[in-house]
């Protein structure tokens, strides 16, 4: 009995050998990486019939799979420097698509569906989901990480072509483990893909109108660019800088408006009917384009030529009347939300812009104005200061330096005329009526200053009730209003320059001729005709009162002084 015992014990043992042989057997053989999903299928049954426990199976499964993934992300994580990012995508890319869709669906045929696994559903599904999530963490990193780089390149169609890609092959992996929300990821990637290539067209619109507003500032100091070749008026440059600003922003829009073709897998999403319509291109791209535009040209410093200030003004001005409006029309035709996912608007909104630019137009017409009536100034200023007033002889003709202050405000007439409209008159509109009364003028001038104590008296009385005259007030869009600014502040200064000085008879009258020549040829450029007369008249007075010996010219003395040659 206890032979037969002891060969029952070792028949027993080689059995228990030969299991556990068959065992290892069973597990080489699931921990081989290129294992077909019917042999994975079919080696687990053989385990769990052999009283493996299912857990370790599983185990043993993932471990083997985890192999071949870390292969793959290896290779996502370093690919050959000469593939594009179809060409990534098509092969590295797709080689852990395919591996990662392998191992979920063999895993839930093995494990998930068979019925001789004893582990519940719920556990099953959860191990599998955090599986796969650890590996598409990674995957996923790398994948935005290649994307960014992409959104630095000219090449906007393959972009989109890649993002659909990417995110089309995506989906059979997330209906197969919707659970590890791996769609939701995706869509991250691809929204946060977008808004970096926004920001790269944010910069390169920016770097154009640097570029811009540098080719402009070139042909108006030197040798004219090719773009502005030919053109001889600021009206002219002003229209193909606004042309290009624009142009460069439509050509932006059309680039990203591949994002949300019909034949792009991801444009049906929320996010692409409404924030990224609204927040993300109106806002953030166009609006954001023109506001950086107005901030740029109300910070330009007094160093730059004045003519580019009088073209930003202008291209402003543009902007505010018609050119924001427009934009933002074209982008919302182009980019339509839907009703249903229009989401609250940002700042700054349109209306809001539009008086961001009334307000830039106005800083920078004063610093225009500012600019050329300190020039202006500086040249009467100086005639006044170098000029012995109580040896002078008696008048001639009109001094030189009255003669430069006209030519130069005509000038700026013409600058300003070619892109401002003439603005209101108030006063005397018919140029026979403003010579009538630019002479009666004179002559009351001329007769008033005949110097005695009562006279002086009543041209102080004058003074305290005279309306007093705004030098640095708001400047209106027009002409005329631009012209008045810088009249106001030469004159200005000339009446300072003339209260610090002192006169004899003949260096009184030769202020009476300039001041008349002044008349004659400013009247023209002022909204208010009043306004011109008080200021000479000003003049006048304070060379009167500072003159020892006051005696005026006669008017048809002063009028044939000044009549042209």
């Amino acid at each position: 009995q206890s032979t037969v015992s002891s060969g029952i014990n070792a028949e027993y043992g080689d059995c228990e050998n030969t299991v556990k042989l068959l065992i290892k057997a069973l597990k080489d053989t699931l921990s081989d990486p290129n294992i077909s999903a019917a042999q994975v299928v079919e080696t687990t049954d053989m385990l769990i019939e052999l009283k493996v426990p299912a857990e370790d199976i599983v185990t043993l499964y993932l471990d083997t799979a985890h192999i071949t993934l870390q292969a793959d992300i290896d290779s996502v994580s370093d690919p050959p420097e000469d593939q594009d990012i179809l060409e990534f995508l098509d092969t590295t890319g797709y080689s852990f698509l395919g591996s990662v869709s392998l191992t979920i669906s063999t895993f839930k045929t093995a494990f998930c569906d068979n019925p001789n696994v004893v582990i519940p559903d719920n556990v099953l599904e959860e191990r599998l989901s955090e599986f796969a999530y650890l590996h598409f963490s990674a995957y996923f990193e790398h994948m935005q990480t290649r994307f960014t780089k992409e959104t630095q390149s000219p090449d906007n169609a393959l972009l989109v072509r890649g993002l659909d890609r990417f995110y089309r092959r995506l989906q059979p992996v997330h209906t197969l483990l919707p659970a590890a929300s791996l769609d939701r990821i995706a869509s991250e990637i691809v929204t946060n893909t977008i808004r970096y290539r926004i920001q790269y067209f944010s910069d390169t619109l920016h770097s154009h109108y640097s570029e811009t507003v540098s080719d402009v500032k070139q042909s108006l100091l030197v040798s004219q660019p090719p773009q502005f070749e030919g053109q001889h008026t600021l009206a002219d440059i002003m229209s193909t800088t606004k042309a290009s600003l624009v142009g460069k922003l439509k050509l932006v829009l059309v680039n990203v408006k591949e994002f949300i073709n019909t034949d792009i897998t991801f444009a049906n999403k929320p996010y692409f009917r409404g924030p990224f319509c609204v927040h993300d291109i109106k806002q953030g791209l166009v609006l954001k384009y023109v506001e950086h535009i107005l901030s740029d040209v109300a910070e330009m410093g007094d160093n730059l030529p004045p003519s580019l200030l009088l073209v930003m003004a202008r291209l402003c001005l543009d902007f505010q009347t018609n050119t924001i409006s427009y934009l933002a029309t074209l982008t919302e035709e182009m980019f339509p939300p839907d009703s249903s996912a229009v989401p609250e608007l940002l700042s700054p909104t349109v209306p809001e812009l539009a008086a961001i630019a009334g307000d830039t137009v106005q800083q920078v017409l004063t610093k225009y104005v500012n600019i050329k009536g300190l020039s202006i100034s500086q040249m009467i200023h100086t005639s006044v200061k170098t000029r012995d007033w109580l040896s002078a002889v008696e008048p001639r003709n009109v001094r030189a330096a009255m003669k430069r202050v006209v030519e130069e405000i005509t000038d700026l007439d013409i600058q300003i005329g070619a892109l401002f409209e003439e603005g209101a008159v108030r006063g005397p509109n018919s140029d026979s009526s403003r010579r009538a009364h630019s002479h009666n003028g004179s002559r009351i001038a001329s007769s008033k200053y005949k110097y005695t104590p009562s006279d002086t008296e009543s041209s102080l009385l004058n003074k305290l009730f005279n309306d007093q005259v705004e030098i640095f007030g708001n400047i209106q869009f027009t002409k005329l209003s631009i012209l008045t600014g810088v009249i106001k502040i030469g004159l200005k200064a000339f009446l300072e320059s003339v209260r610090l000085r002192t006169f004899g008879k003949y260096g009184l009258q030769q202020v009476q001729v300039d001041v008349y020549y002044l008349r004659e040829y400013l009247w023209r450029f002022v909204e208010e005709e009043r306004l011109l007369n008080f200021l000479l008249e000003e003049v006048v007075s304070s060379a009167v009162d500072r003159c020892i010996d006051p005696v005026t010219m006669e008017p048809s003395v002063i009028m044939l002084l000044c009549e042209p040659s």
